[in-house]
């Protein structure tokens, strides 16, 4: 082996061909030669991201400005002098490599070849700088730039290194020399020769062979002196120089334009996957019918020798039609004039071959016999190209549009593919399965959409048949088309930007054609060929900003104008040009490169929200997060509360621990901070097997552990939505985090987030110290950390005082920009009515949520607790949680407020500590203490009011008196813990379902629930008094969509059973039906509760056993119930004998609606008012909009009175 890699004298050494050919045109290593050749290959990501950064980027284009550039080349000459220093390093320590003496004596002397190869090219250097007016002689007082100095201080370290060997040495010098070889040589083949760039002799430079030669002769070296030495460590040392060298780039004083992306369609066969996959689809349903007959061997030869005959049939049946249509190969780099005619003529013919092709296959029956969900285990085996996934993911976690377009014959098989990795997918359009989006609307946010073809079923069984939904270039072209004018359509485009089709095959040229940058993926020789008939040029993709940039100025007044290089300029217009890659990791670096500012370019809507939890593949894994925080001793904050808070919401908590604390509800005694190395250990070990779908952060105490989270991140390209909860005092006042923290997080870590959710204290200290005093204030402070980077940010306001908070201010919940509401959206009337507290006790708290945008205020009733320790965490973390499930923004900080707010009404007065600061109890829907405690409260303070007695003779039992059960009562009475805080609902205008008034409409229950909604009905009772459990069922989860969707309540008539199996917002029950209190115990607290009354009595009890609101009446007479009527008189009783609310049931038409408000009503209760107003939803939703406008005007004229 040893003389299979004898070093030899240079020129001999690089005289080979495969050195000619390769090494010397690509500026890449030989394929398969040596360790060397192996390092490069397994760092073709960083390689990605160093020809697509775009500073190199703005270079080849000649746009970089002036300064930049020299900045640059003083830069340069750091690295040449340390790269002297590292050669004579290298070359001390040969002796130490294991080789023969001849072998170290001529490495010894090729080293000290390159050695003074640097210093010639030094001498160069200065002669090249000073044209550019940089005086390198005057670098000796200065200090080079920090990234500059990361490198050459990490390249001495391993110099100095004693126990360090000679191949750890190139290893770290390799890189450097290899990457400028491989960027000179292919931006070279990307500038056309015909033109004159500012920065082409840079580029030259680092092409020509004098060059070239350099890392081809290091690489020798490192190949023979490597073989004693530690794969795994030279593979450490390479990435890490690699790494540096990209942040070198990034270091550079240049600030690229923004590139949004609007849409992204990708093809799946042969482009998402390694190879074809409709063989695997045949393969599996002739498997499965063979096992049918009762020759299965048999059964399945025939099988195969059908797909054999139809695999033959369609190649020369194709291969017919491209010797009829397709002319000969034009000669090398001789380009035809575009001709559309042509091209869209070819695709037409091939569009009509493909559909007559899967008219055969239909007919064959080949794929009869398939059962429902085995081609979901076909697709889980799929072998897919290597970061394709990861691109897909981090286009879904970006917000951008995402869309896999295939020909293939099941839809599920491919959306099974694609979620191999836990990759959100739903399939679009038509039935067959879990389905969203819909063609020529913008395809929905939150998942991969596929717009796919997909087999027939009869049963669970197929047929042979196919759905046919795309066959063909012409319908894939039609696809992208109607995508694009959804997105148009509805004003969802980004200024600038762009969208991007990536394809391998001639199917997919109409649609690559179509948009702004299309991707030809692979080497497949016939696209190329029909492409360049067509007149369609195909360059290398580092040669599209280049292409795009049409304006070149001189570099006068001291820079170059820098265009929007990702904005089409008109230059390529009627000549369309495609772009090739082989790897994905290419098109990763190109599109989602440091220009690429993570946003969602909009909202999704209710629509694409409920399209996608219904849509959905089953992921292989429970939802998981990933809390990075502090560990607090008195387990009421920190990584204790966060994995309270995802156990309560149904999701497995991992952790990475990042400080342990002393503390109890008395404050923090003491604070000890894990290693940051540690700390990456900890996130990197549960990332690499367990996984996670979001990811929290907490107490970050120090710079050092800032740094550790955003670099460990940042190095996995892509990583789960982070929810950044900027924690930098405790809630008892103690500091937990040192100076510099603040600007650390919302330098490296609030760029990387999703969402940030400072309460007012923190936002302060992060925006440098301002004053927070009110709801403006707190919007002006989100808008503020907005431009710091994430996506979204939530101002918390609980820290803010309750008098800051003006009445009825902003009660609508959102800005004038619209947005949705995030409060009960009636004024201040409708909060103390909605939520049973008048004057003082209409206090609320209000968080503001921003999204760039839109404000949403989210108010809630303040409550008055000492236990309150570790909201903050609790808030976040149940936040990442419900994204964890698949929740957007606003519906999973809803959803924590409501579970947060719970847990402090059920944990005030929990005797947990001493001090100011205590905890609370994040069980409470399973084991709510509170309540436990009053009971036992209630017990012991009526014995201890019984005094000791004498015994009866016959009896131990003490004889208690009528006054002493009075005083006992009373003391219980004085003593007893705050009243339960009810659950908030809309009452305005209730509408209560009837399923013969429907019916005679000419309605569904669905068609009528939307109508009332839509003219304005605030919550939705169903109520089916004649139906079976399984019909009842059925509609009322149909009607749950309805609702769902428009973020109405609905509650449930009677039926806990129903309203627990559909997930209903609530129930309600009369004073016959089950207790209220039992109802109250099996919806636990958080489930919205009605119960109906007519005298105080009964309001008193329904308010004692736990009942959200209360429905009084009948206040006239009614057709739809047998009702004894109460009237005005004693529906105002009611109101004032609770501190609930109370909607009004019976007869109130428009002309009662002023008078029920007067009294106290909080809202309205209808039937027939609403559903037996006419024929069709028009007059339902008619019906309802008069109402509601009826009830709003009431309200406003309650409150000026």
């Amino acid at each position: 082996m040893e003389e299979e890699y004898i070093i030899l004298e240079t020129d001999e050494a690089l005289s080979g061909s495969p050195f000619k050919q390769q090494a010397m045109s690509d500026g890449v290593p030989i394929r398969n030669f040596g360790i060397s050749s192996e390092l490069w290959a397994a760092n073709q990501d960083l390689a990605s991201a160093a020809l697509f950064h775009p500073f190199v980027e703005a270079l080849a284009q000649g746009v970089l400005p002036k300064p930049a550039f020299q900045k640059y080349i003083a830069e340069d000459a750091y690295f040449l002098r340390s790269f002297v220093r590292g050669y004579e390093a290298a070359a001390a320590k040969v002796d130490k490599a294991g080789v023969a003496p001849s072998k170290a004596a001529a490495a010894t002397s090729q080293l000290e070849q390159l050695r003074e190869g640097v210093l010639e090219e030094l001498e160069m250097h200065d002669s090249y700088a000073a044209k550019w007016g940089v005086g390198l002689s005057s670098q000796t007082n200065q200090s080079p730039h920090p990234a500059t100095s990361k490198y050459i201080n990490f390249l001495f370290s391993i110099c100095d290194d004693q126990h360090s060997t000679v191949a750890e040495v190139l290893a770290a010098l390799v890189p450097c020399l290899r990457l400028y070889a491989y960027l000179g040589c292919t931006l070279a083949r990307s500038i056309p020769e015909s033109e004159e760039y500012a920065y082409a002799e840079w580029i030259q430079t680092y092409k020509c062979q004098a060059y070239i030669r350099l890392p081809a002769i290091a690489e020798l070296l490192l190949n023979e002196l490597a073989l004693h030495d530690s794969a795994e460590k030279l593979h450490q040392i390479y990435r890490s120089a690699m790494n540096l060298e990209v942040e070198f780039f990034s270091s550079q004083p240049y600030t690229p334009p923004d590139r949004p992306i609007n849409l992204l369609v990708v093809d799946f066969d042969d482009t998402c996957t390694s190879e074809d996959t409709t063989s695997m689809i045949a393969r599996a349903a002739i498997t499965a019918a063979s096992k049918k007959g009762a020759d299965p061997a048999t059964a399945f030869a025939q099988g195969e020798e059908k797909l054999h005959w139809l695999v033959q049939n369609y190649l020369a049946r194709r291969g017919n039609l491209l010797d009829e249509i397709l002319p000969e190969p034009p000669l090398e780099d001789e380009l035809e004039e575009f001709d559309m005619a042509w091209l869209g003529d070819f695709l037409d013919r091939i569009s009509e071959f493909d559909r007559e092709m899967n008219s055969v296959v239909i007919e064959s029956k080949i794929l009869s016999g398939v059962k429902k969900g085995a081609l979901t285990e076909v697709g889980a085996s799929v072998p897919l190209r290597h970061g394709c996934l990861s691109l897909l993911k981090h286009a879904v976690d970006s917000g951008v549009p995402t869309v896999v377009v295939s020909v293939n014959w099941s839809g599920e098989m491919v959306a099974a593919a694609l979620s191999q990795q836990g990759l959100p997918v739903v399939l679009a359009g038509g039935a067959g399965g879990t389905r969203a989006g819909v063609e020529g609307a913008p395809p929905p946010l939150g998942a991969v959409v596929v717009y796919c073809n997909e087999l027939e079923y009869f049963g669970d069984v197929s047929t042979g048949g196919m759905k046919r939904r795309c066959e063909c270039a012409a319908d894939k072209g039609r696809v992208f088309d109607d995508l694009l004018l959804g997105i148009a359509a509805e004003g969802h485009a980004a200024e600038g930007g762009v969208s991007v089709y990536i394809g391998d095959s001639m199917t997919d040229l109409s649609a690559l054609i179509s948009a702004d940058v299309g991707i030809v993926m692979g080497s497949n020789q016939l696209v190329r060929q029909v492409a360049s008939a067509a007149g369609v040029a195909i360059r290398h993709l580092a040669a599209y900003p280049i292409d795009r940039n049409a304006t070149k100025e001189s570099l006068d007044n001291g820079g170059v104008k820098q265009e929007d290089v990702f904005a089409s300029s008109g230059m390529y217009d009627e000549v369309p040009i495609l772009y090739e890659a082989m790897t994905w990791d290419d098109i990763r670096a190109f599109l989602f490169g440091p220009s690429f500012k993570r946003q969602l370019l909009r909202k999704q809507t209710s629509q694409e929200l409920a399209a996608l939890a219904s849509g959905l593949k089953a992921h292989i894994h429970p939802p998981r997060v990933l809390s990075i925080a502090g560990s607090d001793s008195g387990g009421g904050a920190g990584i204790q509360a966060d994995i309270k808070a995802c156990a309560a919401a149904g999701v497995f908590a991992a952790t990475a621990v990042t400080a342990l604390t002393a503390q109890n509800t008395q404050g923090v005694s003491q604070i000890h901070s894990a290693p940051a190395d540690f700390i990456r250990s900890q996130i990197r070990a549960v990332l690499e097997d367990i996984g996670a779908d979001s990811i929290k952060t907490g107490m970050l105490p120090s710079i050092e552990v800032v740094e550790a989270v955003a670099d460990e991140l940042s190095s996995r390209g892509t990583f789960p939505a982070l929810i950044v909860d900027p924690v930098l005092v405790a809630t008892s006042g103690d500091v937990l985090a040192e100076a510099g923290v603040a600007q650390a997080l919302t330098g490296r870590l609030f760029p990387l987030a999703m969402l940030v959710t400072p309460n007012v204290h923190e936002a302060s200290v992060l925006l440098g110290g301002r004053t927070i005093a009110d709801v403006a204030g707190m919007k002006l402070a989100a808008q503020d950390l907005h431009a710091l980077g994430p996506q979204w940010v939530l101002v918390k306001g609980g820290h803010l005082p309750l008098d800051a908070i003006a009445d009825g201010e902003g009660l609508s919940g959102h800005s004038a920009g619209g947005g949705e509401g995030g409060g009960n959206g009636a004024g201040a009337p409708q909060l103390q009515a909605s939520t049973g507290f008048a004057g003082a006790a209409a206090e609320v708290v209000v968080d503001v949520l921003y999204d760039g945008t839109n404000f949403y205020e989210m108010r809630a009733p303040y409550i008055q607790t000492h236990n309150s320790h570790g909201t903050g965490c609790t808030l976040a973390a149940y936040i990442a949680a419900e994204m964890a499930k698949g929740s957007d923004i606003p519906s999973a900080v809803r959803a924590s407020k409501k579970y947060v707010w719970r847990a402090l009404e059920r944990s005030v007065g929990l005797p947990l500590g001493s001090g100011p600061q205590r905890p609370m109890n994040h069980s409470y829907r399973t084991a709510d203490w509170r309540t436990d405690l009053e009971k036992q409260q209630k017990e012991q303070q009526i014995i201890n009011a019984v005094p000791s007695g004498t015994e009866d003779s016959s009896s131990s039992t003490r004889n208690i008196d009528s006054g002493t059960i009075e005083v006992a009562s009373q003391q219980q009475q004085t003593s007893a813990p705050p009243r339960r805080v009810p659950n908030v609902v809309d009452l305005r205008l209730y509408a209560v379902t009837d399923p013969l008034m429907i019916d005679s409409s000419g309605l569904s229950v669905p068609e009528a629930v939307s109508a009332a909604i839509k003219g304005g009905a605030t919550v939705i009772q169903l109520r089916e008094k004649n139906c079976g459990g399984k019909e009842f069922t059925a509609r009322a989860a149909a009607a749950l969509a309805q609702c769902r969707a428009a973020g109405v309540a609905l509650i449930i008539n009677d039926r806990v059973d129903v309203a627990l199996a559909i997930g209903a917002d609530g129930v309600h029950v009369g004073q016959d039906d089950i207790p209220a209190e039992a109802v109250r115990k099996v919806l636990g607290p958080d489930c919205i509760l009605g119960v109906s009354v007519k005298t105080e009595e009964e309001a008193l009890a329904a308010e004692a056993a736990g009942a959200d609101y209360l429905g009084a009446g009948a206040i006239f007479s009614t057709s739809t119930k047998d009702s004894s009527v109460i009237g005005l008189e004693g529906f105002e009783e009611v109101c004032r004998a609770v501190s609930i609310p109370v909607v009004a049931i019976g007869g109130v038409g428009k002309t009662a609606v002023k008078d029920v408000v007067s009294v106290g009503a909080a809202g309205i209760a209808v039937v027939s008012a609403v559903f037996a107003t006419g024929q069709g939803s028009d007059c339902v939703t008619q019906a309802a909009g008069e109402l509601r406008q009826l009830v709003d005007e009431a309200f406003k004229e309650h409150h000026r009175k």
